[in-house]
């Protein structure tokens, strides 16, 4: 196919079908197509609220998973940017992208250069799922031996330092990322500090689970977080794509992925069982969630 061509058939998600044959052409004119994924990705920021109201516009989530396979560097600040917008509509743009796999695709498309991950994390008036994603980055950069645990253990204490500490969920996923790479000492004080002051939702991550990992050892916890699938770098976008719900043809009967199940911690045990066990929290929490997900409920339908 010729790159336009290309492109329009990636440009919207109509049909419910994945466009693998499309998909696999772009992947094969790799060097020339980037230049039209960059300037896509570009085109989203500034047109993001067309996008918004055009659910079935679909060539910025196709841009973002091929740069990501291709290892393209000239993303990394176009992701950044894209993400770094305010409140909500990256994510009603994007559907799951963000609590899925934004962590994996920036760190796929990492230059070397920590700065732009690092601002996406400390600006407060990013999404506090983005920011999420973004700290989930650099555990991905520490799984493929990019960056050091040292040096990711050393920053992580300096955000629980100088941050302000908020509501947000940004500070449940800054202490379950410190939990995975075996805090050091200085940070498992900074880990119990986000406890007593109440920061962290222990609805999904209590206090026992910080020491689950804290016990399996420096080694042992590196060699699992290269084993996790959640901290591999985007190969196939292919593979990535064509069992999202978007592109079934027949809602409802989804092929039958292996998914990793969360273990169930005692934390979240005596809240299932117990109807009073941290129940304004909880609900609170549960609450937002359904929001989150009505809202991509809603957009998938669109599609």
């Amino acid at each position: 196919m010729e790159l336009t061509e290309i492109i329009s058939a990636l440009e919207e998600n109509t049909s419910r079908k994945f466009p693998r044959l499309v998909v696999e052409d772009a992947i094969a004119q790799q060097e020339a197509i980037t230049p039209l994924l960059l300037k896509a990705l570009e085109d989203a920021k500034t047109n993001i609220e067309e996008i918004d109201d055009k659910p079935s516009y679909f060539l910025h989530v196709y841009a973002l998973y091929l740069l990501a396979q291709f290892r393209e560097p000239k993303a990394y600040p176009l992701v950044v940017d894209f993400f770094s917008i305010p409140g909500e509509i990256t994510l009603d743009v994007t559907g799951d992208l963000v609590t899925e796999n934004l962590g994996r695709i920036l760190a796929s498309v990492y230059d070397g250069d920590l700065k732009p991950i690092k601002q996406l994390i400390e600006n407060s008036a990013v999404n506090e799922y983005v920011r999420g994603a973004a700290v989930n980055s650099l555990l991905t950069l520490v799984a493929q031996e990019v960056i050091s645990r040292e040096e990711v253990i050393q920053y992580f204490q300096e955000l629980f330092s100088t941050l302000e500490k908020d509501e947000s969920y940004f500070w449940t996923d800054l202490v379950f990322s410190s939990a995975k790479l075996c805090p050091s000492e200085e940070l498992m004080q900074l880990l119990d500090q986000a406890f007593e002051e109440d920061v962290v939702d222990t609805y999904f991550f209590g206090r026992e689970d910080v020491d689950y990992y804290q016990q399996k050892g420096v080694e042992e916890a590196l060699t699992e977080l290269r084993k996790d699938p959640h901290h591999a770098l985007i190969g196939n976008a292919v593979a990535e794509m064509e069992w999202w719900a978007c592109f079934q043809e027949q809602p409802g009967k989804m092929p039958k992925i292996p998914a990793a199940k969360p273990r169930l911690t005692s934390t979240m045990k005596g809240l299932w069982d117990s109807p009073s066990g941290g129940a304004s929290k909880a609900q609170k929490k549960k609450k937002r969630q359904a929001q989150k997900q009505s809202r991509k409920k809603n957009r998938r339908k669109k599609k």
